[in-house]
């Protein structure tokens, strides 16, 4: 519609004594039309269908999605590396952002810290992940991955990159940089909703972390 508006517009933009009226003409009638557009688009967010029970909730919808993908991760990584859902975030922290401590490690990873220390117990035993006295703070342990955890990793990131691409090769380019930014969006406005929160607060007050 655009592109014929424009065409009608060269065609008499020069003639006159009517080239006012119809250049006047054809502004109006370009914003009525956009006006119109984006009524209608308006319209259909507004009329968008509203969950009508707990499986249609986007969260649980999320949370289906993130089980699937762990379990199918975990299957792979338990085969090839014997590795579970945790060992692996653990390996994969501790590979792209070491040293860490336990804290850092177990909030990263949206583990508790009881959880997070037997992981790491058990990864150290493995000689997968190794323990060094802070420089900064010479009672707090930092943690990084050893020789073999290095190996391990070098292995194992390459099989998640290609089952990352496979989940995500059902959507095109743009829809993958949509969902990306998509997801950035919902995670800071879910923070600040969790900031918001009485609870998170009084919690917070009520038992405050240790120091590792």
């Amino acid at each position: 519609m655009d592109d014929k508006l424009v065409d009608f517009f060269n065609h008499y933009a020069d003639r006159k004594p009517y080239s006012f009226f119809i250049q006047l003409f054809l502004l109006i009638f370009f914003i009525i039309s956009r006006m119109i557009q984006y009524i209608g688009n308006t319209k259909t967010m507004i009329i968008m269908k509203q969950p009508e029970n707990i499986k249609e909730l986007f969260s649980y919808r999320l949370n289906r999605l993130a089980f699937l993908s762990s379990t199918l991760a975990e299957s792979i990584n338990q085969d090839l590396f014997g590795l579970d859902k945790q060992s692996w975030r653990f390996i994969g922290l501790l590979a792209a952002y070491a040293p860490m401590s336990l804290k850092t490690l177990a909030k990263e990873a949206n583990i508790d810290k009881s959880r997070a220390s037997k992981a790491v117990a058990s990864l150290s035993e493995r000689g997968l992940i190794q323990r060094k006295n802070s420089d900064s703070d010479g009672r707090s342990i930092q943690l990084s991955l050893s020789e073999e955890g290095e190996k391990l990793y070098a292995s194992a990131f390459p099989i998640a990159l290609r089952r990352n691409n496979e989940i995500l090769d059902v959507l095109t380019q743009q829809e993958k940089e949509q969902f990306d930014m998509i997801v950035d969006k919902l995670i800071f406005r879910t923070k600040i909703l969790m900031d918001l929160h009485p609870g998170r607060k009084k919690d917070a007050t009520a038992a405050p972390d240790r120091k590792p």
